[in-house]
C-alpha cells in the first residue's frame, strides 16, 4: 500500500512540474517569445507522456487491487472522466507540437490559437480531477 502512495504522489509531483511548464510557457508567450514558449510546451507535452506511460497508468493497473473495495459510482465516473480528459489534452498536446515542427515560423501557430485553448482547459480539467482523485485515493488508504 505505501508503494501505491507513493507512485500516486510522483505522479501529482509531476503533473505539477508540467503545470509550471505551461504557466511558464504562456509567461514566455505573453512576453512574445513565441519559439522559447514552443519548447516549454515541448518540455511540458514529453514529461506528461513520459507520466503517463511511467507512472499513470502502472498507477491506475495498481490501484485497482487496493480501491476496489471503496469504489462508488462517483469515484468510477471521475477516473472515466479524469481518463477521457487526459487522454485528450495529451493527444491534442501531442499534435500542437507535432504540427510546429520547431520552426523557427510561428505563422502556423497562431491560427491554432483556438485550439491551444481547447487543449489547456481539457488538460486542467483532467488536472484538477486527478488531485480530487488522489485526495480521495490517499484518504481511502489512509483510513
Amino acid at each position: 500500500m505505501a508503494y501505491y502512495v507513493e507512485v500516486v504522489a510522483v505522479s501529482l509531483f509531476l503533473q505539477v512540474i508540467v503545470f509550471v511548464l505551461l504557466v511558464g510557457g504562456y509567461g514566455l508567450k505573453r512576453l512574445k517569445r513565441f519559439r522559447q514558449h514552443g519548447f516549454a510546451m515541448l518540455a511540458a507535452v514529453v514529461l506528461h507522456i513520459v507520466s503517463i506511460l511511467m507512472v499513470m497508468i502502472p498507477s491506475f493497473v495498481i490501484s485497482i487491487q487496493f480501491i476496489s473495495r471503496n469504489i462508488t459510482g462517483l469515484f468510477e465516473f471521475a477516473i472515466l472522466i479524469h481518463a477521457i480528459t487526459g487522454v485528450l489534452a495529451v493527444v491534442l498536446g501531442t499534435w500542437l507540437v507535432a504540427s510546429w515542427h520547431l520552426r523557427q515560423s510561428m505563422q502556423s501557430c497562431f491560427s491554432k490559437k483556438k485550439v491551444m485553448r481547447v487543449t489547456l482547459a481539457v488538460w486542467l480539467i483532467a488536472l484538477i480531477i486527478g488531485i480530487l482523485l488522489y485526495l480521495s485515493a490517499y484518504t481511502a488508504l489512509l483510513s
